[in-house]
Formats: structure tokens, sequence, C-alpha cells
């Protein structure tokens, strides 16, 4: 009631007071920041890694708390989740909310730091954990290379030179290739031939790993 009349006594400054809330509300409208797709920070990553042919149990054991355990030790985690399944083994990180996006990738890298620490820890059949901190990305555009006759080889050339043209572009981030094949040369053999020569298929897989091959010139 104080403030209705207030209002009527003041009108002068009433309605002074209307219009510069008006102007800054119209002023705010026009300069608030608009992205199709805006930035969204999320402070979350998974640890995958496998563990062919081995039980709940012994990826649990050997593998998920051997890795919990050294993520622990880092300050910036808020909790941990993990899941341990046949043959797999899944930890998700969540980092503490007062960390900003621009924190994020020294996090990230601490974080790999004592993951490689404990690689030498994990059972021989274990492969290497998989680190995925990407989950923020957006794709805003699909682009899709199409040709009739061209080999897969010159193909792919080309989209390597497309997607270095592409991130030259001024606020692209990141450019991703899916779908490249893999180039693999198979070879066959005739056994009761390899017999007659004295050639075992292991001597041709081990001269076939010496080729090309780095060696120290000295």
């Amino acid at each position: 009631m104080a403030l209705a009349a207030f209002s009527v006594r003041r009108s002068v400054f009433t309605r002074f007071a209307i219009l510069l809330f008006a102007v800054a509300g119209f002023g705010a409208y026009f300069t608030l920041g608009q992205l199709e797709d805006p930035e969204y920070t999320v402070k979350t990553a998974v640890i995958v890694t496998p563990y062919p042919l081995a039980s709940p149990e012994q990826v649990e054991q050997e593998v998920t708390d051997v890795i919990e355990l050294e993520i622990q030790k880092l300050s910036e985690v808020d909790h941990i989740e993990s899941y341990s399944s046949p043959g797999l083994s899944r930890i998700k990180v969540q980092i503490r909310p007062q960390y900003l996006a621009k924190d994020l990738p020294q996090v990230w890298d601490k974080l790999r730091a004592k993951v490689r620490n404990v690689e030498s820890r994990l059972p021989p059949g274990a492969g290497r954990p998989e680190i995925n901190d990407e989950f923020g990305d957006v794709y805003g555009h699909l682009v899709a290379l199409v040709s009739d006759g061209f080999p897969p080889a010159e193909m792919e050339r080309y989209a390597k030179d497309l997607k270095r043209e592409l991130s030259l572009i001024e606020g692209v981030a990141k450019v991703d290739l899916w779908g490249v094949q893999e180039r693999r040369v198979y070879i066959d053999t005739i056994r009761s031939r390899l017999e007659q020569l004295g050639i075992s298929e292991n001597t041709i897989a081990r001269s076939l790993q010496a080729q090309n091959a780095i060696v120290d010139a000295g």
C-alpha cells in the first residue's frame, strides 16, 4: 500500500523509472547472445577397458577397482560410477561443479595421466583403457562424399583434403572422418607347397612385419 501511495505522490519519478526499465529491457533484448548450437559443457568422462573372456567379478577386481582407486586420488573428481560386465569395464567420472569449461582440458590431462599410470598393473589379457571426454561436441553439419568409379584410396585422400580446408574455417572446432575403409592385404597360402619349400606361416608373418620397419641408421 505504501508503494502504491508513493507512486501516486511521485508520479514523475514513477514514469521515469518505468521508462528507464523499458529502455534497458529493450536494449538487453538485442544484445543477448544467440547461437543455433550453444556451447554446453559436460563435465563427465567415461573410461572403457576391454577384458575379453573375463567374468564380471574378474573385471571388477582386476580392472575396474585398480583404475577407480587411482582416479580417486584426483581432487577435481566429484564422484565415480563403475560398471563391470563380462569382458568390459566402464567407469564414469564426474568433475566438481566449481571447475569451468576453461579448466577442463587440464583436468582431462591429469585424468589421462592417472589412467596411464595403472596400465602396467592391469592383467595381461586386458586391453588399453580408452578415455572419452567429448560428450559436449555438437555436429552442426554432416557432409557425405559419394563417388561413382573412384577407388576408396582416392576418396580418402580427397576427404582428408576437405577436412583440412574445413578446419581452417573460423568457428569450426573439429572435423571428423567417418566411414574410412582400412587398407588390408590378404595372403592365401598353399600348405602343401609351403611344406615342400620348408617355409612356415610364421616365417611369412615375420618377413612381412620386417617390411617398412623404422630402424636406427647408426
